[in-house]
């Protein structure tokens, strides 16, 4: 989704505690009026909230989970279109639930921004609420404007999560009618579980979406930490992870599958406890359309190493083709030196040296 062509009308900014340190809830303060913020700050405020949502390595497109009267998305629909009055009162309701979200004592309070306008070509209507945490540089007192300057144009400024609800399609009734994103300055495009899930999930009512993109990146991971784990020799690790990137990469299916990989690659004593971990991984056994796109920087090059600072790199497809490596056990090694030894035989000459 393009935010661009955004649109600011309405902002307002009350205020979220950390719980005591029994657990007991600290009510929020809430606002009682907008922020009238001048031309010049809503400018940066617009251009930041664009800038962050539009980043694709810390902000996604999420599935709304929860829509009922009293869900993120069932509380921004109720704040479009309404009178000024009616949208402080009801966005107020979002401090509360942001309130009971955070339920670790560690969880830090912090500001909580609403805002209202539309986006797009079409000028959808939209609700954006930002947590933002109290850190270093801040003013704590001050008006709301300050604060807001601070937020958004001190170096500060990297500590804040943004959902976004966007309404697709008044046609249509929650939730397909509205759109979710999130953007999680803990996010990357490595680590879409670096986004606090009780931001996106408790307080938000999404959840991550499982297109194929993710689950391509899932089954990566969760498949190369389970290799990992094998009680097999390291030269036989190194074959079952050349084979995971070439599973990937050079595979040409469309598909990919937990028995698939299992049967094709993975040692007979270890298909069973494979299975069982994917399992309990929560990851589908049936075929899953292959999307590398989140992968395309971690399969690009294989890397091994040894000690000495010595390293041997380069493309999954020639590990798979030109390289092999065997475990070698030497009696005559000296004093203080490994007797089990790496014998790596690359099927080509030196093209170069440095």
């Amino acid at each position: 989704m393009s935010f661009e062509n955004l649109v600011v009308e309405r902002v307002v900014l009350h205020k979220v505690f950390k719980r005591r340190h029994d657990g007991a809830l600290v009510a929020p303060s809430y606002a009682g009026q907008l922020v009238a913020l001048p031309t010049d700050a809503m400018a940066s405020f617009t251009e930041r909230v664009v800038d962050a949502m539009g980043d694709a390595s810390q902000s996604m497109e999420l599935e709304i989970a929860e829509h009922g009267p009293d869900s993120a998305v069932g509380l921004a629909a109720t704040l479009v279109g309404k009178p000024d009055g009616a949208f402080i009162a009801g966005s107020a309701k979002f401090a509360d639930k942001l309130a009971n979200a955070q339920q670790a004592k560690n969880l830090p309070g912090g500001k909580l921004v609403v805002f209202t306008g539309t986006v797009g070509g079409s000028s959808r209507p939209y609700v954006g609420i930002i947590k933002a945490e109290k850190q270093s540089g801040f003013r704590e007192r001050g008006t709301a404007i300050q604060y807001l300057t601070d937020l958004f144009l001190t170096p500060a400024s990297k500590l804040y999560k943004i959902g976004f609800f966007t309404l697709a399609d008044a046609r249509r009734t929650l939730p397909e009618a509205w759109r979710a994103h999130v953007y999680d300055s803990h996010m990357t495009q490595r680590n879409r579980e670096g986004a606090a899930k009780y931001f996106y999930g408790t307080f938000l009512g999404c959840r991550m979406p499982e297109n194929s993109a993710y689950l391509t990146r899932s089954f990566f991971e969760n498949t190369r930490d389970f290799i990992r784990q094998l009680s097999v020799e390291p030269e036989e690790k190194d074959d079952l992870l050349t084979s995971l990137y070439t599973y990937l990469k050079v595979d040409q299916t469309p598909t990919i599958q937990v028995n698939s990989f299992s049967t094709t690659y993975l040692p007979n004593d270890a298909q069973d406890d494979y299975t069982n971990y994917m399992q309990c991984k929560n990851f589908p056994l049936t075929a899953v359309q292959k999307d590398i796109g989140d992968l395309k920087g971690q399969l690009s090059k294989r890397r091994i190493r040894f000690s000495g600072s010595i390293e041997l790199s380069g493309p999954p497809e020639a590990f798979k083709d030109l390289i092999e490596m065997e475990r070698v056990v030497m009696d005559g090694a000296e004093p203080g030196q490994s007797a089990v030894w790496t014998r790596i035989t690359i099927k080509d000459r030196i093209r170069s040296q440095e």
